[in-house]
């Protein structure tokens, strides 16, 4: 049911090693490139998925995948954009207390009890507006929503810093109003890099 992979393994072309789980992990994931970040949002949301093995034909099969990914870099392992409902980000503590080698020992034993907790909870909501099992409000968190505003462009940080340092300058003004154009002449006059079609 379960398999650790690589980040880079959830974007290779063969995908066997996950095709057919129901929990894939990776650790140290940092997802650079849009297209992980493409790959990775249609496995969140696929019923089904073309497995890949080399020298052998594609299969398409059920997909029940849930896909964890475990990092150190809290707030940019992955870009994530605005809108986005895929995915529930959230940051552990460290744990303080003294470390357990038995841990895993541990684990077997919290099994039974574990499964009653699973078996007394409320049946699961499928219809709650959402194509996820779980609604924008539970998946909205703290660390989601600093990740969303790290992934913004650089342009759009600049600019936020550029306009709010506007506002504090000028207590008397409480709105402006300005085209693209105005932005550019006020701001990037001499940066090539930012064109009135890139500040749109």
């Amino acid at each position: 049911n379960y398999v650790l992979v690589t980040p880079d393994d959830l974007t290779k072309q063969f995908n066997a090693s996950f095709a057919t789980k129901n929990i894939i992990a990776a650790e140290e994931a940092f997802i650079e490139k849009s297209q992980g970040y493409e790959k990775i949002k249609a496995l969140a949301t696929d019923k089904s998925i073309q497995m890949s093995r080399k020298f052998i034909d594609d299969q398409t099969l059920p997909f029940f995948g849930k896909i964890i990914l475990c990092t150190n870099k809290v707030k940019d392992f992955m870009k994530i954009s605005t809108e986005e409902i895929r995915f529930w980000v959230r940051e552990v503590p460290p744990i303080k207390r003294k470390k357990n080698n038995l841990i895993e020992k541990h684990l077997f034993a919290e099994i039974p009890k574990f499964l009653k907790f699973l078996d007394q909870q409320p049946p699961i909501d499928y219809e709650n507006g959402s194509r996820q099992l779980l609604s924008q409000d539970v998946i909205r968190t703290d660390a989601l929503l600093t990740i969303k505003e790290e992934s913004r462009s650089w342009l759009y940080k600049e600019l936020e810093i550029l306009i709010t340092d506007y506002f504090n300058n000028n207590p008397a003004i409480k709105d402006f109003k300005a085209s693209a154009s105005d932005i550019k002449e006020e701001w990037f006059r001499s940066n090539n890099q930012v064109t009135m079609g890139f500040i749109r």
